[in-house]
Protein backbone atom coordinates (compact mmCIF):
# COMPACT_ATOMS: atom_id res chain seq x y z
CA UNK A 1 0.00 0.00 0.00
CA UNK A 2 1.32 3.48 -0.59
CA UNK A 3 -1.33 6.12 -0.40
CA UNK A 4 -4.09 6.40 2.66
CA UNK A 5 -6.90 9.11 2.43
CA UNK A 6 -8.28 9.93 5.16
CA UNK A 7 -11.59 11.52 6.33
CA UNK A 8 -11.60 14.47 8.85
CA UNK A 9 -14.86 14.32 11.02
CA UNK A 10 -16.23 11.24 12.77
CA UNK A 11 -12.87 9.79 11.83
CA UNK A 12 -9.96 11.67 12.98
CA UNK A 13 -12.00 13.63 15.52
CA UNK A 14 -15.43 13.45 16.84
CA UNK A 15 -19.10 13.85 14.77
CA UNK A 16 -20.05 17.38 15.83
CA UNK A 17 -22.08 18.77 12.64
CA UNK A 18 -25.60 19.45 13.34
CA UNK A 19 -26.44 18.01 10.08
CA UNK A 20 -30.56 18.12 10.29
CA UNK A 21 -30.23 22.09 11.38
CA UNK A 22 -27.92 22.56 8.29
CA UNK A 23 -30.22 20.91 5.92
CA UNK A 24 -33.06 22.94 7.22
CA UNK A 25 -31.61 26.23 6.57
CA UNK A 26 -29.83 25.38 3.80
CA UNK A 27 -33.05 24.06 1.99
CA UNK A 28 -35.27 27.30 3.60
CA UNK A 29 -32.51 29.81 1.97
CA UNK A 30 -32.62 27.74 -1.75
CA UNK A 31 -36.10 27.88 -1.29
CA UNK A 32 -36.29 31.70 -0.88
CA UNK A 33 -33.91 31.86 -4.17
CA UNK A 34 -37.04 30.38 -5.85
CA UNK A 35 -35.79 26.50 -6.16
CA UNK A 36 -39.04 24.40 -4.73
CA UNK A 37 -38.09 22.66 -1.57
CA UNK A 38 -39.41 19.06 -2.66
CA UNK A 39 -35.84 19.56 -4.98
CA UNK A 40 -33.96 18.27 -2.05
CA UNK A 41 -36.22 15.77 -0.32
CA UNK A 42 -34.55 12.88 1.24
CA UNK A 43 -30.91 14.44 0.73
CA UNK A 44 -28.16 14.79 2.86
CA UNK A 45 -25.86 17.86 3.47
CA UNK A 46 -23.31 16.69 0.63
CA UNK A 47 -26.09 15.62 -2.05
CA UNK A 48 -27.82 19.01 -1.54
CA UNK A 49 -24.14 20.58 -2.05
CA UNK A 50 -23.39 18.38 -5.36
CA UNK A 51 -27.01 18.89 -6.77
CA UNK A 52 -26.26 22.80 -6.36
CA UNK A 53 -23.07 22.37 -7.44
CA UNK A 54 -24.69 20.36 -11.05
CA UNK A 55 -27.81 22.45 -11.56
CA UNK A 56 -27.53 26.05 -10.56
CA UNK A 57 -26.08 27.10 -13.70
CA UNK A 58 -29.59 25.61 -14.83
CA UNK A 59 -31.58 27.40 -12.10
CA UNK A 60 -30.41 30.62 -13.47
CA UNK A 61 -27.30 31.04 -10.92
CA UNK A 62 -24.84 31.14 -13.66
CA UNK A 63 -22.08 33.28 -11.49
CA UNK A 64 -22.26 30.75 -9.01
CA UNK A 65 -23.89 33.10 -6.00
CA UNK A 66 -26.04 29.34 -5.03
CA UNK A 67 -23.30 27.64 -4.24
CA UNK A 68 -21.83 30.55 -2.61
CA UNK A 69 -24.95 30.49 -0.97
CA UNK A 70 -24.72 27.16 0.49
CA UNK A 71 -21.01 27.51 1.58
CA UNK A 72 -21.70 30.35 4.12
CA UNK A 73 -24.33 28.06 5.34
CA UNK A 74 -21.74 25.27 5.82
CA UNK A 75 -19.37 27.03 6.79
CA UNK A 76 -21.04 28.31 9.95
CA UNK A 77 -21.98 24.83 10.74
CA UNK A 78 -18.21 23.77 9.98
CA UNK A 79 -16.47 26.32 12.51
CA UNK A 80 -19.70 25.86 14.86
CA UNK A 81 -18.70 21.63 14.56
CA UNK A 82 -14.75 22.79 14.94
CA UNK A 83 -15.26 24.29 18.66
CA UNK A 84 -16.34 21.14 19.74
CA UNK A 85 -14.17 18.41 18.10
CA UNK A 86 -12.25 16.18 20.15
CA UNK A 87 -8.97 13.95 18.39
CA UNK A 88 -9.47 10.55 18.13
CA UNK A 89 -7.15 8.98 20.63
CA UNK A 90 -3.55 8.66 19.97
CA UNK A 91 -4.14 10.41 16.83
CA UNK A 92 -0.72 12.26 16.33
CA UNK A 93 1.07 8.89 17.68
CA UNK A 94 -0.85 7.22 15.13
CA UNK A 95 -0.17 9.41 11.97
CA UNK A 96 3.72 9.73 13.27
CA UNK A 97 3.13 5.70 12.91
CA UNK A 98 1.96 5.96 9.28
CA UNK A 99 4.97 8.10 8.15
CA UNK A 100 6.06 5.02 5.59
CA UNK A 101 2.64 6.20 3.50
CA UNK A 102 1.71 9.00 2.20
CA UNK A 103 -1.24 10.48 4.19
CA UNK A 104 -4.04 12.76 2.24
CA UNK A 105 -6.59 14.25 3.87
CA UNK A 106 -9.92 14.13 2.01
CA UNK A 107 -12.96 15.94 4.04
CA UNK A 108 -16.49 17.18 3.08
CA UNK A 109 -15.41 19.84 5.78
CA UNK A 110 -14.37 23.41 3.98
CA UNK A 111 -11.37 24.98 4.27
CA UNK A 112 -12.01 27.38 6.98
CA UNK A 113 -12.54 24.61 9.15
CA UNK A 114 -9.78 22.34 8.19
CA UNK A 115 -7.35 25.30 8.51
CA UNK A 116 -8.77 26.10 12.23
CA UNK A 117 -8.71 22.31 13.12
CA UNK A 118 -5.25 21.79 11.83
CA UNK A 119 -3.70 24.84 13.33
CA UNK A 120 -5.54 24.25 16.90
CA UNK A 121 -4.40 20.66 17.03
CA UNK A 122 -0.56 21.23 15.68
CA UNK A 123 -1.51 19.26 12.56
CA UNK A 124 -0.65 21.53 10.14
CA UNK A 125 2.26 19.29 8.62
CA UNK A 126 0.80 15.74 9.21
CA UNK A 127 -0.91 15.31 5.49
CA UNK A 128 0.68 15.85 2.32
CA UNK A 129 -2.17 16.84 0.84
CA UNK A 130 -5.11 18.70 2.27
CA UNK A 131 -8.67 18.49 0.06
CA UNK A 132 -11.36 20.07 1.62
CA UNK A 133 -15.20 21.59 0.21
CA UNK A 134 -13.35 24.04 -1.32
CA UNK A 135 -10.91 22.19 -3.82
CA UNK A 136 -13.12 19.59 -4.93
CA UNK A 137 -16.44 19.95 -7.71
CA UNK A 138 -18.39 17.39 -6.20
CA UNK A 139 -18.60 16.04 -2.42
CA UNK A 140 -18.20 12.78 -0.75
CA UNK A 141 -19.77 10.09 -2.04
CA UNK A 142 -18.25 11.44 -5.50
CA UNK A 143 -14.90 10.13 -5.64
CA UNK A 144 -13.06 13.15 -6.65
CA UNK A 145 -11.37 13.94 -3.53
CA UNK A 146 -10.10 10.42 -3.13
CA UNK A 147 -8.99 10.42 -7.26
CA UNK A 148 -7.06 13.64 -7.08
CA UNK A 149 -4.91 12.16 -3.85
CA UNK A 150 -4.01 9.01 -6.26
CA UNK A 151 -2.90 11.58 -9.14
CA UNK A 152 -0.79 13.66 -6.56
CA UNK A 153 0.27 10.66 -4.68
CA UNK A 154 1.18 8.65 -8.26
CA UNK A 155 -0.99 5.68 -6.77
CA UNK A 156 -2.67 3.01 -8.09
CA UNK A 157 -6.26 1.76 -7.11
CA UNK A 158 -4.66 -1.20 -5.87
CA UNK A 159 -1.83 0.94 -3.61
CA UNK A 160 -4.88 3.44 -2.01
CA UNK A 161 -7.09 3.06 0.60
CA UNK A 162 -9.81 5.59 2.07
CA UNK A 163 -10.81 5.72 5.90
CA UNK A 164 -13.76 6.75 6.62
CA UNK A 165 -16.72 6.68 9.54
CA UNK A 166 -19.81 7.25 7.10
CA UNK A 167 -21.54 5.57 4.08
CA UNK A 168 -20.09 8.65 2.22
CA UNK A 169 -16.62 7.58 2.31
CA UNK A 170 -17.49 3.82 1.82
CA UNK A 171 -19.28 4.80 -1.56
CA UNK A 172 -16.93 7.43 -2.70
CA UNK A 173 -13.75 4.75 -1.82
CA UNK A 174 -15.85 1.91 -4.17
CA UNK A 175 -16.31 4.62 -6.68
CA UNK A 176 -12.51 5.36 -6.98
CA UNK A 177 -12.32 1.68 -6.81
CA UNK A 178 -9.43 1.52 -3.79
CA UNK A 179 -9.69 -0.48 -0.57
CA UNK A 180 -12.47 0.88 1.81
CA UNK A 181 -11.70 1.26 5.96
CA UNK A 182 -14.46 2.16 8.49
CA UNK A 183 -13.58 3.61 11.79
CA UNK A 184 -16.50 2.91 13.94
CA UNK A 185 -18.21 5.18 16.28
CA UNK A 186 -18.53 7.99 13.67
CA UNK A 187 -21.65 9.38 11.11
CA UNK A 188 -23.20 6.14 10.51
CA UNK A 189 -23.84 3.10 12.80
CA UNK A 190 -21.94 -0.05 13.58
CA UNK A 191 -24.28 -2.34 11.53
CA UNK A 192 -24.49 -0.40 8.47
CA UNK A 193 -20.95 0.04 8.36
CA UNK A 194 -20.44 -3.66 8.31
CA UNK A 195 -22.96 -4.37 5.82
CA UNK A 196 -20.93 -2.35 3.15
CA UNK A 197 -18.12 -5.28 3.73
CA UNK A 198 -14.82 -2.81 4.26
CA UNK A 199 -11.31 -4.34 3.77
CA UNK A 200 -10.78 -3.23 7.65
CA UNK A 201 -12.81 -2.12 10.01
CA UNK A 202 -11.14 -0.19 12.88
CA UNK A 203 -12.89 -0.49 16.63
CA UNK A 204 -10.13 2.27 17.29
CA UNK A 205 -8.20 4.69 15.02
CA UNK A 206 -5.38 3.99 16.60
CA UNK A 207 -5.12 0.43 15.53
CA UNK A 208 -4.82 1.64 11.76
CA UNK A 209 -1.07 1.05 11.61
CA UNK A 210 -1.26 -2.16 13.01
CA UNK A 211 -4.08 -3.17 10.15
CA UNK A 212 -2.41 -1.46 7.49
CA UNK A 213 0.59 -3.59 7.91
CA UNK A 214 -1.79 -7.07 7.50
CA UNK A 215 -3.13 -5.92 4.65
CA UNK A 216 0.25 -5.41 3.04
CA UNK A 217 0.87 -9.01 4.06
CA UNK A 218 -2.13 -9.86 1.99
Amino acid sequence: MKLITLDWEGTLADFQWNLAEAVAETTAQLEKKNIPGNTFANLDYAAIYNLVQEKGAEWGYEDGTLLSLVDRIYDRYDLDAASRWILRERLAKTLEELKDFKLALVSNIGRKGIEKALTRFGLEDSFGLVLTRNDVRLLKPAPEGIARAMAWAGAKQAETIHIGDSLSDVFAARDAGVKIGVVLGGQNKTETLLQENPDIVLEKLYILPEAMHQLSQE
